[in-house]
């Protein structure tokens, strides 16, 4: 049995080596999205905090509509960091494509956009990542290399399952294949459960997604784009304020407009007491868009073991839960299936040669 499942370890990794080496570089820059964005793009990404403090929801959705008024604004965010923009999503009438646009939470400047994911170098690496650039398709490839990655890694460990014995042992002067070997070895056991995490959501996420939507694609329907009118009394300050007494402590991080696909206006945010592995959206509530009244909520605090587990898929895979130390450790270790990889591949190139000797 051992050695077939050698075989089946080095061909799995062989296929699928090339794209394991782009998604890990790719993620190990990702997790870094943000301070790379005010690096390469801080112009309009990075703003500088006014006494006054943060516009109300309402005067950022009143300053996103008199800046773009030929879309609609589908959504406005903001990222963890306080000096980073606030990010708009937006959409052309009769587009299913989401555009991006930033705005300056304090001042409700307009900085950026619309613009698509591709139009920026994290948004391109961010498409890479998980679509190689072919929408469905590229999901469902990605997703698959996850799969296998996660199948490299349980196969892994029943390969080297006497790890223990010599596992700080890298003979730099014996041979190249002694070498990558004893490299493969340590790097495979010291990430495994890193590229078991990280295998298992990446492909949750996009299978998931593939088998929801299929890999057709969406042909344009004017009703696409087209808003859902809102009452004029909304007020998104006033409904954060009554999922907040559905839900205690609640502050809003995101919110949504209905349109022919959502029918409901929905915040997103976080609430005090969730456990340390909550995303930043991990609790919601929806809203009707005419009345204002409350159709729905989901308290992360009240959800069940599952919810949580999903919740908690963002920060883990992202690395965005324990600050900058988490960051660049996940950074490091994004780049193990690569080295992964690497070494594999010169593991059985070093077997084969003397047979192609002969």
């Amino acid at each position: 049995m051992t050695k077939q499942l050698w075989k089946l370890h080095s061909w799995l990794g062989l296929i699928a080596g090339l794209g394991l080496i782009v998604i890990g570089l790719s993620g190990s820059l990702l997790v870094f999205r943000d301070e790379i964005d005010g690096l390469v793009d801080a112009r309009i990404m990075r703003v500088e905090p006014t006494p006054e403090g943060r516009l109300s929801k309402d005067r950022l959705y009143q300053s996103a509509q008199a800046a773009w008024p030929g879309y609609r604004i589908v959504g406005i965010g903001s990222r963890r960091d306080p000096g980073l923009a606030e990010l708009v999503y937006l959409k052309k009438p009769g587009s299913h494509e989401y555009l991006g646009a930033t705005l300056n939470p304090f001042t409700g400047a307009a900085l950026s956009g619309p613009m698509t994911e591709r139009q920026t170098f994290t948004g391109l690496l961010l498409e890479l990542h998980y679509t190689w650039f072919a929408d469905h398709v590229g999901m469902l490839i990605t997703g698959i290399l996850a799969v296998v990655l996660c199948l490299l890694g349980l196969s892994g460990i029943w390969l080297y399952r006497g790890f223990w014995k010599n596992f700080f042992r890298l003979r730099w002067r014996s041979s190249a294949r002694i070498f990558f070997s004893d490299l493969h070895k340590m790097v495979g056991i010291s990430s495994v459960a890193f590229n078991l995490v990280l295998g298992f959501t990446g492909a949750y996420w996009n299978l998931t997604h593939v088998a929801a939507d299929g890999l057709g694609h969406h042909e344009e329907d004017p009703e696409a784009g087209a808003s859902v009118a809102i009452g004029p009394a909304i007020s998104f300050d006033a409904l954060e304020a009554a999922a907040a007494e559905r839900m205690p402590g609640f502050k809003a991080t995101w919110f949504f407009l209905p349109d022919a696909e959502e029918k409901e206006i929905s915040l997103w945010g976080t609430v005090p007491g969730s456990w340390w592995l909550s995303s930043p959206s991990g609790s919601s509530a929806l809203f009707d868009p005419q009345s204002g009244s409350v159709v729905s909520v989901s308290d992360i605090r009240l959800a069940g073991t599952w919810q949580k587990i999903t919740d908690a898929f963002t920060p883990v895979h992202f690395g965005n839960f324990g600050g900058v130390p988490v960051k660049i450790l996940w950074s490091l270790l994004a780049l193990a299936p690569g080295i992964l990889a690497v070494s594999g591949f010169m593991i059985w190139f070093r077997r084969r040669k003397p047979l192609r000797k002969a």
